[in-house]
């Protein structure tokens, strides 16, 4: 289900000033998740598919917020990426459907965790609530 912009219940206030980075390896995924988040006025950076391209793609345009899979293709995996983006104060969902990795290996890098398949509101929710801590959607 797609949601439209004007939908009160996940356009954030901040949706348009908002630089969210996508990095998912599966370019089908990757696309929906672009078309909802850009839908409810949010800026995609990328989709990016590889750890390297995530963090060039950070350089080039700071994110507010980075959707990471921690499942990424190459050497430098979502974990990694996200370890990274934290050292920067940039906050990471992860997206994954290994729950128990992200939860042991990279907590302590994630503002929240979304296990796949996850619905295009539980997607907006997470990112609204996480740019805009202790407001409702």
């Amino acid at each position: 289900m797609m949601y439209l912009a004007k939908d009160p219940l996940v356009m954030s206030s901040t949706a348009g000033s908002s630089r969210i980075l996508l990095c998912e390896d599966d370019p089908v995924i990757a696309m929906h998740f672009q078309a909802v988040l850009e839908t409810s006025g949010y800026v995609v950076v990328g989709p990016v598919c590889t750890g390297t391209e995530a963090l060039m793609e950070a350089d080039r345009h700071p994110p507010d917020l980075a959707l990471v899979d921690i499942g990424l293709r190459g050497a430098i995996d979502g974990i990694s990426v996200a370890a990274e983006l934290a050292s920067r104060a940039v906050p990471v969902i992860f997206l994954t459907g290994d729950y128990q990795r992200a939860c042991l290996d990279g907590r302590e890098f994630a503002a929240d965790i979304l296990i796949k398949p996850v619905s295009d509101g539980a997607i907006l929710k997470t990112v609204a609530s996480v740019l805009q801590p202790g407001q409702q959607c």
